[in-house]
């Protein structure tokens, strides 16, 4: 009866975990992928828009470093509630000044009156914003990969579906709306009675959190220079000039199209998702906006933009799944691990708006430098993709443990040996038989208990029997001693 009971709350928590996270997804839609919500602010012109998605982002980079700073491995009810709440208060304030400055933005004819009230308004919302991000998405960690892919798809096809019936409400009434959807995703977790945490119940490890962050750089790399591109293509195509909606229609049904593709791919394939392929499919669809730049502008409902950003936001999907998997298997704050990953990626747009807004009075339909962006772009996309995926080493991040370990380890350094290397070391000078040696590498890596028993095919405690006898010869107690083993030079066996 009682595990009965644990298992529908946990469906339960499950639940209001995917409502909250498409529930966000729509107010995102409202305010950032789309000037929807803030479509008062045409009379000033694109400036004005800038401007705001600016100070958004900047917000949101600010909430992530944050995160990414405070490798907090655990948060307590108590500490959760007292996080809620500031979340709630900052955003609050977010959009009461955004409310106040886009109500008066009519009566002003001077935008710099209205823009700082405007972009402060827009950083408290960004910060918020980060914070209530990294909430959902740490509730990831209490799925396998494939149900957290699942789990963003889902969530984000019930969301483009949710804001395209939006758009039929009077504009007056998006940016009230947008605040709504925020504030439901954020009552969203506090109806989720989980407690975010780890299975391996450890200590934080800085050596583990800079493995994950190493085993990590090549998704990040690819989210960097897709967020540059999306950015910077948001800037130079025009898009101020596209009717509402227009830029609405083109972006409900490419998104659409997008997701419902990636959740029949999910569906066909019941047992083992390929991360890596689906992620080369966000360079080509950022690719194409580029080919598409020149011949195209914004024409077509801003179709080339809604390329740019749907290969970013692919990209991102894909990270935030191997972010979540590679904390679980690890024991690496799911936090900090999520806040490095977004905050590169909000950067990276951030520079490229920048970079396009500089440089966009230069660009027009028919001129050499959109031909010159167009092409240059597409050769580094190019590169890009030979780069990322050379190797077979991107798609060692899968749960089916198919890859060997040796792919699995290797690139990881210490001192100037590879992880692999300095577990080797440590077998040899203590003994280890050869299945002892295989689990201390993985030990080593930062994998907890459950992790290693999946990579190897056997059961947690055959692993839990091993990991004793290791401990045993080596004369430790915990695995946060065997990875400073690791870390440090190697000493002989005591005694």
């Amino acid at each position: 009866m009682g595990s009965f009971r644990l298992a529908k709350i946990n469906h339960l928590n499950d639940g209001f975990a995917l409502a909250g996270y498409a529930l966000y997804s729509v107010y995102a839609c409202l305010l950032f992928h789309s000037p929807t919500a803030i479509s008062s602010l045409a009379p000033f012109g694109g400036v004005a828009t800038f401007w705001f998605l600016i100070a958004l982002l900047t917000g949101r980079v600010c909430g992530y470093v944050f995160y990414s700073l405070c490798p907090s491995r655990r948060v307590a009810p108590r500490h959760s509630q007292m996080a809620l709440l500031a979340i709630f208060g900052l955003a609050l304030l977010g959009f009461v000044v955004v409310g106040m400055a886009l109500s008066f933005s009519p009566m002003v004819f001077d935008v710099v009156v209205a823009l700082p009230w405007l972009c402060a308004g827009a950083f408290a919302l960004g910060g918020a914003d980060a914070a209530l991000v990294v909430g959902l998405l740490g509730r990831l960690i209490a799925f396998d990969l494939r149900n957290s892919y699942l789990f963003l798809v889902v969530s984000n096809i019930v969301a483009v579906l949710a804001y395209y019936v939006l758009t039929f409400l009077p504009r007056f009434l998006s940016f009230p709306a947008a605040a709504l959807f925020f504030f439901l995703a954020l009552a969203s977790l506090l109806c989720d009675q989980r407690v975010v945490t780890d299975r391996s119940k450890s200590e934080y490890s800085a050596f583990v959190f800079r493995g994950a962050l190493f085993r990590l750089w090549r998704p990040i790399l690819g989210v960097l220079t897709l967020g540059f591109m999306a950015g910077l293509i948001l800037q130079i195509s025009g898009r101020e000039e596209i009717a509402l909606e227009a830029f609405q229609q083109s972006s409900v049904f490419s998104s659409l199209l997008l997701y419902v593709v990636l959740l029949v791919v999910a569906l066909a394939l019941p047992k083992n998702i390929d991360l890596g392929r689906i992620y080369q499919v966000a360079i080509p669809i950022s690719a194409v906006s580029f080919l598409l730049l020149p011949l195209v502008w914004n024409s077509a409902g801003g179709i080339v933009n809604s390329f740019a950003n749907l290969g970013f936001m692919l990209a991102l999907l894909v990270l935030t799944c191997l972010v979540v998997g590679l904390a679980r298997d690890t024991g690496a704050p799911v936090f900090s691990l999520l806040g490095v990953a977004y905050a590169t990626a909000y950067l990276s747009q951030w520079g490229g708006m920048i970079v396009g807004f500089c440089n966009a009075s230069s660009i027009g339909r028919g001129t050499l430098a959109l031909t010159a962006i167009a092409l240059v772009s597409v050769y580094l996309l190019t590169v890009l993709s030979l780069a990322l995926f050379k190797d077979k080493g991107f798609r060692g991040f899968e749960d089916d443990g198919a890859a060997p370990a040796e792919d699995r380890l290797r690139g990881v350094q210490v001192e100037g040996a590879s992880c692999g290397e300095r577990c080797d070391e440590i077998a040899e000078a203590y003994g280890f038989t050869e299945r002892e040696r295989e689990i201390v590498r993985y030990l080593g890596q930062g994998n907890t208990i459950h992790a290693v028993s999946k990579r190897l095919y056997i059961s947690e405690s055959t692993v839990k029997y091993h990991v004793k006898s290791i401990y045993q010869k080596l004369e430790i107690h915990t695995r946060q001693e065997l990875i400073d083993m690791i870390a440090q030079r190697v000493e002989e066996p005591k005694g």
